[in-house]
């Protein structure tokens, strides 16, 4: 069976850091040609890359060894991505080798690629080589945000209960099989027969090196990349801006967060909702354009607008109307209460749509408006 951390583990490992260590050392007084990604989201950005800066250190899955972080930028010194050479060991029944790789991220610390070494490609614990597939794989893990790794320590990747089903040979012992014991819930994610690399690899991409490279864009973060950002088809470069926004800022460029708004992710369409304030929703400029996205936007995003209709600008209402067959029935409810306490708004255009639906026997919901006409 699979066992946890002990002083062998420890000790073996203590041995690799201390070698890798020295290594590190001496790489870091000569330039090292970052390896070229060999899976990368973000290709476009990465074939622009024209120069490199050393900006931070990472502190690896053991504290004792940090790597160089670089920040990528083009020919007039934009950025455009972050990368790290890394070496870090990978231990499994207190014996460890080593493994190298170079994690790319986008410039909010997301995880974008990853390369690898010429002459130290990724292998599993019995030596057989990654196929293309496994590569893909990995790839596919580590894009992952919200792995089930993400929760999971060493110990939690076996089930105790189950033996492993064959033995592999590491520098001449035989250790278990990490296949064998591999939770069934883990299994199907990782390369088979790499776990602790996979683990290892995840937790690298997705710990604090997030933090650390927000924190280095807060720097130099400025006008012109804020602008860039909300501009961006990329969603977590719109939600980093739309962080960054006070009330001036979000008023200059309300044509760009409305733009979002359309077209962008649900989460970033509800954090533009909480972050309005209640005042702005009464200018006719702001308020139509979020209501004009009604039918097109998910149901919840419709449920929170229906909710500011009370903020808004009374001219929303007559776009509203026109979509009364895509609403729910609390929606439904919601809409027609707010007519009920504004019945200045309930004529012309909105009487007129109101009878039309009520009439329509394919609308699931008529009988909602057909009872409220009676009433109203």
């Amino acid at each position: 069976m699979l066992r946890g951390i002990g002083f062998k583990t420890w000790f073996s490992r203590l041995v690799l850091l201390m070698v890798l260590g020295l290594a590190l050392l001496y790489s870091s007084s000569i330039k090292l040609a970052k390896n070229a990604p060999l899976h990368m989201a973000m290709p476009e950005q990465f074939a622009q890359v024209a120069g490199e800066k050393m900006v931070f250190t990472l502190a690896g899955t053991d504290s004792l060894l940090k790597h160089q972080v670089w920040l990528l930028s083009d020919a007039q010194q934009r950025p455009l991505l972050y990368c790290a050479d890394v070496i870090t060991p990978v231990c499994i029944d207190g014996l460890c080798k080593p493994m190298y790789i170079t994690l790319y991220w986008n410039l909010v610390g997301n995880y974008v690629g990853y390369g690898v070494f010429p002459d130290n490609l990724l292998t599993k614990f019995d030596h057989e080589a990654f196929t293309p597939a496994d590569y893909a794989k990995l790839h596919t893990l580590l894009l992952d945000q919200h792995s089930i790794l993400e929760r999971k320590t060493m110990e939690d990747l076996f089930d105790q209960s189950i033996a492993a089903v064959e033995k592999i040979t590491f520098k001449g012992k035989e250790v278990d099989a990490v296949s064998g014991a591999t939770r069934t819930e883990i299994k199907e994610s990782v390369v088979e027969g790499a776990l602790y690399s996979c683990f290892t690899a995840w937790h690298l991409a997705h710990g604090n090196i997030k933090e650390q490279i927000e924190q280095h864009l807060l720097s130099y973060y400025d006008p012109a990349l804020a602008e860039s950002f909300l501009k961006s088809p990329a969603e977590d470069y719109q939600l980093f801006a739309l962080k960054q926004l006070n009330l001036t800022t979000l008023v200059n460029q309300l044509p760009a967060v409305q733009e979002i708004f359309k077209h962008s992710s649900p989460g970033n369409r509800l954090y533009i909702l909480k972050k309005m304030p209640r005042e702005l929703w009464k200018d006719e400029k702001v308020s139509q354009p979020f209501f004009q996205s009604f039918a097109s936007v998910d149901i919840n995003t419709r449920t929170l607008l229906l909710n500011n209709l009370k903020y808004a600008h009374p001219s929303v209402v007559k776009i509203l109307v026109e979509d009364l067959e895509k609403m729910s029935k609390n929606q439904l409810n919601t809409f027609l209460n707010y007519l009920s306490e504004n019945r200045q708004y309930l004529n012309g255009q909105v009487k007129t749509k109101l009878i039309q639906s009520a009439q329509n026997k394919s609308f699931t919901e008529n009988y909602v408006i057909e009872s409220f006409l009676k009433s109203n």
